[in-house]
């Protein structure tokens, strides 16, 4: 019995470790996600500082304490990795203890009292080398050098905070496309659970930051593309279920959403079906690109190109994947990764199309491959959100400069949830991703809602 309880404490110690300890050491997605996230902190951190350079503490403790809580208040608004969690709370735990202390100085300074004052300064003071200590433990420079640190300026608009939550959706779907109609964002069909597609539709009204159900689908349907031409909702292609078998038919099918009748009414079949594919408006042609069939695999080359009548096909993809993302300004189709079939092929080409030459550009690679993701169009910068790896999901967003010769590729504000399969799209200058899974493959669909803001 006595050799039972040294094993079952044993046993307990080793799982408080590997608790502690995170579950083992951080994969290099992990360490990109923290090193991002470290880059927001910087540049809190840096107008802290420079607020602090203009202020008496000793005469002004209230001021400080002010900053302080500013930057424990912008942390907290951005979604922190699980990585060295506990060490980031540990950061914020001691700014607010400093806060605390400079608001502590300030009462006493209202009170007359200057020995309480200097009292507190002087534990103020302990307690932000406290916090120092741990800024510098979880990857930070020290904080008085942040502006020193700081990432330089990207050019085109600048998001005015990180992401912030929104409505979630009324049904938790994946592998959706969104698009929008009227001021209103709008997904359709997708996957609720590894083993079922729906009919439904629904949009978001970001004015009143609610949701509604739009008209059913025909039939299931799931890994389609949604895009509005001529002021109507158009799906295209996708995977439709048959049985158990997910991804029985490839889908060459064309729906209109009639606003007279609010019923899904056929168009002109695509000339090659595919799901998993990108599409977008381009000028007055739509445009779709890349995608796959489900059985046999077989990755989709050619462009087709539709002119209100008629599909015709365009110059065929120079990198075909499936599971891609696009987005477009008039002049261009612009399509970002894809993969061959499963996330351990993901792809950094970036690729743009141009209808009126009927030709293919290929532009700067993104920084590490990606596949699943959602993209918009933002001021003249390409953004790209979530993605999926072989079994993990990202919370990265980068932009990439469309109006820079010598753009390249940077970091945004997180996802406020890491996810693949999810829809994006923009009004004005407030980009949003919708739902998604939070999970590598087809599992753990969700509900959520992001906005990110520009200025």
């Amino acid at each position: 019995m006595r050799r039972i309880r040294s094993i079952c404490a044993t046993l307990v110690l080793l799982a408080a470790w590997a608790a502690a300890c995170g579950g083992g050491p951080p994969t290099p997605e992990q360490l990109e996600i923290k090193q991002a996230f470290i880059r927001q902190l910087v540049a809190i951190c840096a107008e802290v500082d420079r607020q602090l350079s203009v202020i008496d503490k000793k005469a002004e403790p209230g001021k400080a304490a002010d900053q302080f809580t500013q930057f424990v208040t912008q942390a907290r608004s951005q979604p922190a990795p699980e990585t060295d969690h506990r060490q980031f709370e540990t950061l914020l735990t001691a700014m607010d203890a400093t806060a605390h202390e400079f608001r502590s100085a300030q009462d006493a300074i209202s009170a007359g009292d200057p020995h309480a004052a200097e009292s507190a300064l002087a534990q103020a003071d302990r307690q932000a080398a406290t916090a120092n200590a741990a800024a510098q433990k979880y990857g930070m420079p020290p904080l008085d050098t942040c502006p020193q640190h700081e990432s330089p300026p990207t050019p085109g608009p600048a998001p005015t905070v990180g992401w912030k939550p929104r409505h979630e959706s009324l049904e938790a779907v994946q592998q959706i496309d969104a698009a929008v109609l009227d001021g209103r964002i709008w997904v359709a069909g997708g996957l609720t659970d590894p083993h079922q597609a729906t009919t439904s539709t629904q949009f978001y009204d970001p004015a009143i930051d609610s949701w509604e159900s739009g008209p059913p689908l025909p039939e299931p349907v799931h890994h389609a593309m949604l895009v509005t031409y001529r002021d109507q909702l158009v799906l295209i292609g996708g995977f439709q279920p048959r049985g158990d078998d997910l991804l029985a038919v490839t889908s060459a099918q064309v729906l209109f959403l009639d606003a007279n009748t609010g019923r899904w009414i056929p168009g002109p079949p695509l000339r090659h079906p595919r799901a998993a594919g990108a599409a977008a408006v381009v000028g007055d042609k739509i445009v779709v690109a890349g995608g796959r069939t489900g059985n046999p695999e077989q990755l989709v080359a050619q462009t087709e190109v539709f002119d209100g009548n008629n599909w015709h096909d365009g110059d065929p993809i120079p990198v075909p994947g499936d599971h891609l993302a696009a987005a477009s300004d008039p002049n261009y189709l612009y399509t970002v990764g894809g993969r061959t079939f499963t996330a351990g092929s993901n792809t950094t080409s970036v690729q743009r199309y141009d209808p009126a030459a009927n030709r293919w550009t290929i532009l700067p690679d993104t920084p590490e491959p990606i596949s699943g993701a959602g993209a918009a169009i933002v001021d003249g910068q390409l953004i790209i959100a979530g993605g999926e790896g072989t079994t993990t999901v990202s919370a990265t967003v980068r932009a990439f400069d469309l109006t820079s010769p010598t753009a390249t590729w940077t970091t945004l504000p997180l996802l406020n949830q890491g996810r693949h399969g999810l829809g994006v799209a923009a009004i004005g200058n407030t980009l949003y991703a919708i739902a998604g899974s939070t999970r590598a493959g087809h599992t753990a669909s969700t509900r959520t809602v992001g906005a990110l803001t520009f200025s």
